[in-house]
């Protein structure tokens, strides 16, 4: 339930917003059945008015209303799976992406730092049959390009929304409190020995919880 609240304090933005182009969207819809009925007229747009917008509205807030239960599901789903010892024994800080879209899902993720370098973790696909571990090393990418050629080939890194690796999450070992930590740490050295400066993260933002 805190979650739920979460959402729709978060998100009321972005909710009312989806209402309004749902609504919008459905309305010139809901004359169409009088208007195949009857034929096209100022009156069957008067007569059916009324009831459009209520048809209409009901439809947004069906829409919305889903949307927040998706999200939540989501949300209840990942906070279970981050509560897992491997990810647990990081000691990193959960956070919140997507607030204030209309277009991608709010998405729990978890931030922190290992051997000097910032990491953020996420987990994309939850809701498949093939949840998948989505790490991305927070580097300074400029000038590069031969060594993110050589992470891309030798170390399976890739350029999605963000880059860096995904993994199948059933490779990895929740219940160790070591795995991803190690996982972590032999990624640090693979950044070292290219020469990958890490990017600058203010302390404050690790200090909102």
């Amino acid at each position: 339930m805190k979650d739920l609240v979460l959402i729709i304090k978060n998100e009321r933005r972005s909710l009312l917003r989806g209402l309004v182009i749902c609504f919008f969207a459905v309305f010139p819809f809901t004359f169409l059945p009088p208007i195949l009925r009857k034929g096209f007229g100022l009156t069957i747009i008067i007569e059916r008015f009324n009831e459009s917008i209520l048809y209409a509205a009901g439809f947004a807030l069906l829409v919305v209303a889903a949307a927040v239960i998706h999200n939540y599901n989501s949300l209840v789903e990942k906070k279970w799976l981050f509560d897992k010892p491997a990810f647990k024994s990081l000691d990193f800080h959960g956070r919140l992406d997507g607030i204030g879209s209309i277009t991608r899902e709010l998405e729990t993720l978890l931030l922190g730092e290992i051997d000097g370098y910032f990491f953020r973790l996420g987990l994309p696909d939850t809701e498949s049959d093939k949840p998948k571990l989505e790490i991305i090393p927070l580097i300074d990418l400029k000038n590069k390009d031969a060594e993110i050629k050589k992470l891309k080939k030798d170390h399976g890194f890739r350029r999605h929304y963000f880059f860096g690796k995904i993994l199948l999450l059933k490779k990895v070992d929740l219940d160790d409190p070591d795995s991803i930590r190690n996982l972590l740490q032999n990624y640090t050295t693979i950044l070292k020995e290219l020469g990958f400066e890490p990017m600058k993260i203010d302390s404050a933002l690790l200090e909102e919880d």
